[in-house]
């Protein structure tokens, strides 16, 4: 079935040149996560899994004051009554990210207004963040009395300790801005909300050109590295370049440098 033709509640979705631009669509609640939306990602990962015409997935969420907020605390993310004995307990980030649904196609994420709490589920798994000026990041969970540990350790690749236990600590009282998250590498890019959503698709559009196979065993050979010792992650790396040039056709390399356009970031 196409992608497009599934029923999703709580998010859009459009694909176009091979990218799927997935849009949170609750913002009314300032588009915080519940069962349906948690229901829909996991449609979703299975469907981009299994398509060939979506290359890269680029996330972004409905105008409002918030990319997303977490959890919403008024519904939850469980069905009533159906609170598991503890150690039968999930996640909600086992649903929804890529890399823990063995999606390794690229996932771009761009961030307007408040990221906060679970937003950062998919932050930690997206391999490039762009935001725009006015985004602010932060972890309320302390708050409310309740403990702050599966996304803040899961933002330990990617940003210094000292930041993440700060946010952690300080929960709503301070927010990260959009150049303070540009410094410690939270983002790689910061722009104008009006400039935000094209940006994200002129990258996603430029990724996708690219051959999939070699694109997406980068993405899983990069992800993997960062929980393997050294050897072992590039003894991985090799497996999957030799899977690559088995199954990608070669193309010729451009006849000079000047063939290829590029830019300064």
């Amino acid at each position: 079935m196409d992608i497009q033709q599934h029923s999703f509640t709580a998010i859009l979705v459009d694909l176009a040149d091979g990218v799927l631009t997935v849009t949170l669509n609750r913002p009314d609640r300032a588009n915080s996560f519940n069962q349906d939306m948690i229901r829909d990602f996991r449609t979703l990962w299975n469907a981009v899994r299994d398509s060939q015409d979506v290359r890269v997935v680029v996330l972004r969420a409905a105008e409002g004051k918030a990319f997303c907020t977490g959890v919403d605390i008024r519904e939850g993310w469980r069905a009533s009554g159906m609170e598991p004995a503890p150690f039968d307990y999930d996640d909600p980030g086992d649903w929804l990210g890529p890399k823990s649904n063995r999606v390794w196609k690229p996932f771009i994420v761009a961030v307007h207004g408040m990221a906060a709490g679970g937003a950062f589920y998919w932050l930690n798994e997206a391999d490039i963040v762009l935001c725009s000026e006015d985004a602010t990041f932060f972890d309320p969970h302390l708050k409310f009395g309740k403990l702050s540990s599966v996304e803040p350790i899961g933002a330990l690749g990617r940003i210094p300790y000292q930041e993440i236990s700060r946010m952690v600590l300080l929960a709503d009282e301070e927010r990260i801005s959009a150049q303070t998250a540009l410094r410690i590498s939270l983002v790689t890019e910061v722009t104008t909300r009006e400039h935000l959503w094209p940006r994200a698709q002129a990258i996603g559009e430029s990724i996708a050109a690219r051959e999939p196979l070699p694109t997406q065993g980068s993405v899983r050979a990069l992800w993997e590295a960062q929980s393997l010792p050294r050897a072992q992650a590039i003894s991985n790396a090799v497996k999957y370049v030799q899977i690559s040039k088995s199954k990608s056709p070669v193309k010729p390399a451009p006849s000079s440098l000047k063939s290829v356009p590029w830019t300064l970031r």
